[in-house]
């Protein structure tokens, strides 16, 4: 046999032919080699770019499964954001008696439970102070005789029951007759003429005494009853008056109250501690702006020797401008929701910033009812809800006095410091596995964003750790937005912002607001100076004091 190199051929040229063609194909075997390598490296790049493709189509159906069960919550879902567990026990409903039957019965544990005062039930009774008329009802000698024996039954006590009967409302005209008086003869007389002084009015010069302007304005800002219904109303009774007098009555009420506001306002701005938020609201006729355009009434909140203030300040925007101007110079707590209009009034020197708990807990019950099966979102809504519930009962101990200012602080200090600390490593740890682009993704985000600023609730015992405070002096002015819509002008806008605040101010401090508008209106348009009229503020006056 040859061995390789005897083969080939003793030519010069044939050899030069044959390296050439083994070239020529070592040439084309590279190309195809090299096309390979291209066409793996685009196999991979598609493969790639389609992995990719899907994953991004599978968050998009996940995004949209999200949304449409957000939507179904929304429409047919509950609007409360308790959360309600299955009872295990429910599908005894349907099977009781024979669940009962064959399951052996233990002899239940008796348990002595510590005395206390239980709650009496049944019907609460009418208010002692309502006006009490008896009806005596009897029987006549006929029904009293006696049909066997003809003897009359003697009377041997009584049963009472009490019935509540509403009297309609009913309009009385007040007759103001104020006396003149002629002169008195001598020729030195400065006044020839003088004359008894009227009662003293809100509102001077109109036809409404001031228990019913404080009537009508209670209606509206108190039951969010709108002055186009109470037009209806009056008309019902006989008598004719257009909603844009009611309307003239609340803007120079709001005039006259101007003090007192700026009070309220002056006051916020002296407490260690001040909530803010913000609403929408619709008014018509502004300068330079559309009817469609949105204005904002802004809300803040802080306390005077424990009592909650209240104060609504109308605005056409939303900007941080704003929130700035409002707390310039203020040195305190901040607590706002996670609305970045706030962020730079936040950094200011003096100003520490706290977050909202709230807010929080509601995008994770958000991403916790947008899917069907348990979620991670219902792990942090268990931490979140025993964190509230210690937060309660420390509270709780605080208000009772078993616990002072110092003690309270420590307390909780030492019980939350640490469940907040387990709470951020979970959020820091899911982080890193969760979608950002999902609902648990988009809370743990907001949650992380919000942290340090939650963490800061710590430092104040007038704090809690949500501004659900504020929210709910909110809630008044939003529920009667969805009756009236909108506002007419911008004078009626800040009458409103005005009412409002003194309003919710009185409620907050214990005041029947009907009663305390009728003391207020009577006695406002005697004070002389200003002083005398803050003192007629809500909360420097005791409920019970008229």
């Amino acid at each position: 046999m040859k061995s390789a190199p005897e083969s080939l051929p003793n030519d010069v040229f044939e050899l030069k032919r044959i390296i050439m063609a083994q070239a020529r194909l070592a040439g084309e075997q590279q190309k195809i080699a090299e096309k390979n390598t291209r066409n793996v490296e685009q196999l991979r790049e598609q493969t790639s770019a389609l992995n990719l493709k899907i994953q991004e189509l599978e968050d998009t159906i996940e995004k949209q499964k999200t949304q449409y069960a957000e939507l179904q919550r929304l429409v047919f879902g509950p609007k409360s954001e308790k959360r309600h567990h299955e009872n295990p026990g429910q599908a005894l409903l349907f099977n009781e008696a024979e669940t009962v039957v064959d399951t052996p019965q233990k002899a239940p544990e008796r348990v002595k439970v510590p005395a206390h005062d239980r709650k009496k039930s049944g019907r609460k009774p009418f208010p002692a102070n309502l006006e009490r008329i008896e009806n005596v009802h009897t029987l006549s000698d006929e029904e009293r005789t006696c049909s066997i024996c003809g003897t009359l039954r003697q009377e041997i006590g009584e049963t009472r029951t009490e019935e509540l009967r509403l009297i309609p409302a009913k309009a009385v005209v007040d007759v103001h007759v104020m006396k003149k008086y002629g002169p008195c003869g001598c020729k030195d007389c400065a006044s020839p003429i003088i004359q008894a002084v009227g009662p003293a009015k809100i509102v001077p010069g109109s036809r409404f005494s001031n228990s019913t302007i404080a009537f009508f304005l209670t209606s509206k800002y108190v039951d969010a009853q709108p002055f186009y219904r109470m037009e209806g109303i009056l008309s019902r009774w006989g008598i004719d008056t257009v909603r844009s007098t009611l309307c003239g009555i609340a803007v120079n009420v709001g005039r006259a109250i101007g003090d007192l506001v700026e009070g309220i306002r002056d006051d916020i701005l002296r407490s260690p501690v001040i909530g803010m938020d913000e609403t929408s609201v619709q008014v018509l006729h502004e300068t330079n702006r559309s009817a469609t355009t949105k204005s904002y009434m802004w809300v803040a909140s802080g306390f005077m020797e424990g009592k909650r203030l209240i104060f609504y300040h109308y605005h056409q925007t939303r900007g941080a401008e704003v929130a700035k101007k409002f707390l310039s110079g203020y040195v305190g707590y901040l607590q706002t929701d996670g609305y970045a209009g706030y962020d730079a009034v936040g950094e200011s020197p003096g100003i520490i910033h706290v977050g909202c708990m709230a807010h929080i807990r509601r995008k994770f019950f958000d991403a916790d009812k947008a899917v069907p099966e348990p979620s991670q979102a219902a792990a942090f809504l268990a931490m979140v809800t025993e964190f509230y519930r210690d937060e309660h009962t420390l509270r709780k101990q605080y208000l009772e006095g078993t616990l002072n200012d110092t003690a309270f602080l420590d307390e909780r200090k030492k019980l939350q410091g640490p469940v907040l600390k387990a709470m951020h490593e979970w959020l820091l740890q899911r982080s890193m596995s969760v979608t950002p682009s999902s609902s648990l993704g988009k809370a743990i985000s907001y949650a992380l964003g919000q942290w340090d600023r939650v963490v800061n609730y710590l430092g104040h015992g007038l704090l809690s750790p949500d501004n659900n405070g504020l929210e709910n002096s909110i809630r008044p002015f939003v529920i009667g937005r969805k009756n009236w819509i909108f506002s007419g002008t911008p004078s009626g806008a800040h009458a409103s912002a005005g009412l409002y605040s003194l309003i919710e101010t009185a409620k907050a401090s214990g005041h029947e607001p009907y009663r305390y508008l009728c003391y207020l209106f009577d006695r406002l348009p005697k004070a002389k100076t200003k002083e005398e009229r803050l003192a007629l503020l809500p909360y420097r006056i005791d409920p019970s004091s008229y």
